[in-house]
């Protein structure tokens, strides 16, 4: 799964076009949130009262299945991969063009 991102955000083209600023922000307050999850234990506390279990078993999945660069919304890997699926199930008529994808694939800074 490294190769390929697993999380992603979606937003509908035109409330993307239209509140620009909004998720520009909320994007911003994402990534200040994912750097506060790994910065240290605070995160790991509040996690591990939330989901009633002790922090060394909240330490254990932030590091083994949620490791920080699979939360990292700046990129989306392996889409490429996904094109010939898409177009075998019918999701998509043909193939897309990188240009269509770049157009798919708008990450706020």
């Amino acid at each position: 799964m490294k190769d390929h991102t697993i999380r992603v955000l979606i937003a509908n083209k035109n409330s993307l076009a239209s509140k620009a600023d909004a998720f520009a922000r909320f994007m911003r307050a994402y990534r200040e949130t994912i750097e506060w999850m790994y910065a240290g234990d605070e995160a790991l506390k509040v996690y591990s009262e939330f989901a009633g279990v002790p922090v060394e078993d909240a330490r254990r999945i932030r590091e083994e299945f949620d490791p920080k660069e699979m939360m990292i919304p700046d990129r989306a890997l392996g889409l490429r991969d996904l094109v010939p699926d898409a177009v075998r199930f019918k999701f998509v008529a043909q193939p897309l063009t990188q240009a269509q994808l770049d157009e798919l694939v708008q990450i706020p800074r």
